[in-house]
């Protein structure tokens, strides 16, 4: 019979281990986050064998003496932490103070050390975690820390590890990650003796994200910055035509520290609208700024997951954050590439040239849209309009009354031309310009004239429901619904309380049945951040989502006259955009289609 007994030191060092050594992407990134932790400006990294047999991570941060050098091999030592207290708010990045000493105890490790004030380094021998040698040099202040043979000692964990190339692309991307995050530090990653990535003579995030997807160009890129009393989003997304068919792209940061939360991903996404297609994904990193008493980070083992005291307000200030981003950019034209005439391959800037393109919007289309004009620069990058930007500004279809009269003259002479030609595939209005063919997403047209005419009569009549509906939300839902009555019943929504139950009377005369309860859930989750955001902005945003929800979707069969009655109202109201951000129309240039076909 087994009794009860203490483990020895080594077994519970291998156990650790099991948490800390789940692959050499997870070695490296303890290493590089110490380093980061340092106050280092310069980190290197080198694997060879995918890090199986070899992971190097040098830096010129503060550094260690001897002594704290060999300290910082045992158990549960770390410069981080003092008191329990501390693990509320948190700033730092490597503090588990057994990751060291557990990388040591299954490696064979080199440990070389210059403090800041010291002349005289050290170099220490670690085999198993024991120090096995230790001698003296003279160096440069910074640390490095050199793994040999990982799990050489544990061969069933290592069996575990995966093949070369796929260890390496796990460093790779977790080399990629920390590039994105510290814009502030410069790191030279090597792989097999080749250099995969060195960021020194970057001169910004923007930068560093083209390094990374070489795909992308600047044109396809739109910085955003939005701040509330409760946290700041800034960083980056792509246009909505530049998109992968995987969230590999999307990086999130809270604090520093990369996360992989669906809600945040979601959030995300969910900022685009209608404007991403099912199973396309953007490209985008976003830095997530909040008090650290605010968010735990040590829900998940590698502390992946984070869990924040007021998820609702994160989630809803990044998905306005990136909406805000898409309401910016500007409007939609597509260049028509004529076809190869054979012989030489065209070249890689050729290859690469977007067909769909963003242009800058050149003046605001309407009261809504001219608060949002203008793009707060993000303090994190250096910005340059002129590169940043797209490359020519296109003019419009739709032009404001402010303009000069020669350009009115220019107007007329485009909306004289203009003749509608009819519905294609049941989604979108076809109509020929003087520019070329105008095309009109129906569903976005219509969101946003039932938007204008919702902040028109800014309360909604509402409909009575034949069989009220049982609602059935969570508590935090409920609790909001009683607070927010009186909001909600502005917005067209009745309910009445029987005995335990709600049920949900009667809903905004324009809104489909189907769509009433979901789109109630959404209007209460946006009522969550009245008294954090203006009050006319968190209405503005309701009155979107009531829009959206009523608008016509695709699908939906529209015949001649009520197209070209959709499309004459959207002219007469001179709108660019829908109420989330997302462009109404394209328009194929007649030039550009005479050089495809040669004319």
């Amino acid at each position: 019979m087994i009794r009860i007994h203490e483990l020895p030191g080594e077994v519970v060092r291998k156990i650790a281990a099991g948490e800390v050594v789940t692959g050499c992407y997870s070695v490296l990134k303890e290493l590089v986050e110490n380093s980061i932790d340092a106050g280092a400006s310069l980190v290197e990294v080198e694997i060879r064998s995918g890090g199986k047999e070899y992971i190097r991570v040098r830096d010129n941060g503060t550094g260690m003496t001897a002594e704290e050098a060999r300290l910082s091999l045992k158990p549960h030592t770390t410069s981080k932490i003092a008191a329990i207290e501390d693990l509320d708010s948190l700033s730092t990045f490597g503090f588990r103070g057994e990751a060291l000493s557990t990388i040591a105890s299954v490696s064979r490790m080199l440990l070389s050390t210059v403090g800041g004030e010291d002349t005289l380094g050290v170099t220490l021998e670690v085999t198993a975690g024991e120090v096995s040698g230790e001698k003296f040099f003279k160096g440069a202040r910074g640390t490095t820390v050199e793994v040999f043979d990982l799990l050489f000692n544990t061969p069933a964990r290592r069996k575990f590890l995966k093949s070369v190339s796929i260890e390496g692309r796990m460093v790779t991307e977790m080399m990629q990650r920390f590039i994105l995050s510290f814009h502030n530090v410069d790191f030279l990653y090597i792989r097999d003796n080749q250099t995969i990535y060195d960021t020194r003579g970057l001169t910004g995030i923007e930068d560093r994200v083209l390094m990374i997807y070489p795909e992308l160009s600047r044109r396809d890129l739109l910085p955003f910055r939005e701040e509330t009393r409760e946290m700041r989003v800034e960083g980056l997304v792509t246009l909505p035509v530049r998109t992968r068919r995987n969230r590999m792209g999307e990086n999130i940061f809270v604090n520093g520290r990369y996360v992989r939360q669906f809600e945040l991903n979601y959030a995300l996404e969910r900022g685009y609208g209608e404007a991403l297609e099912k199973g396309n994904f953007p490209f985008a990193v976003v830095f997530i700024q909040v008090d650290p008493v605010e968010v735990d980070v040590n829900i998940h083992p590698q502390k992946l997951e984070v869990k924040f005291a007021s998820p609702a307000t994160v989630l809803e200030g990044l998905k306005r954050a990136v909406r805000s981003a898409i309401r910016n950019a500007g409007s939609f034209t597509i260049d028509v590439q004529p076809p190869s005439t054979g012989g030489e391959e065209s070249t890689v800037e050729e290859r690469d040239e977007p067909q769909i393109r963003y242009r800058e919007r050149a003046f605001p289309t309407d009261r809504t849209d001219r608060k949002s004009d203008e793009v707060k620069e993000p303090s994190w990058r250096n910005y340059d309009r002129n590169e940043s930007m797209p490359l020519s500004v296109e003019r419009r279809l739709f032009r404001p009354y402010t303009e000069s009269r020669k350009d009115e003259a220019l107007q007329k002479r485009v909306q004289d031309r203009t003749g509608f030609l009819g519905v294609l595939g049941e989604r979108y209005i076809l109509v020929e310009s003087g520019e070329g063919l105008l095309i009109v997403d129906q569903h976005a047209a219509h969101e946003r004239i039932l938007y204008e005419r919702l902040k028109e009569k800014m309360v909604i009549d509402s409909q009575n429901l034949l069989v009220p509906v049982e609602l059935s939300f969570e508590a935090g839902r409920e609790e909001l619904l009683t607070l927010k009555r009186e909001r909600i019943e502005q917005l067209g929504f009745n309910f009445r309380f029987e005995n335990d139950k709600i049920l949900l009377v009667a809903i905004p005369q324009l809104l489909p049945v189907e769509s009433a309860v979901e789109t109630l859930g959404e209007v209460i989750d946006e009522l969550r951040l009245e008294g954090l955001e203006e009050p006319e902005r968190v209405f503005d945003n309701l009155l979107a989502t009531i829009a959206c929800r009523s608008a016509i979707r695709t699908g939906d069969k529209l015949d001649i006259g009520q197209a070209r009655e959709l499309f004459e109202e959207l002219r007469k109201r001179q709108l660019l955009v829908c109420p989330h951000g997302r462009p109404i129309s394209m328009v194929i240039r007649q030039e550009d289609l005479d050089r495809y076909f040669s004319r």
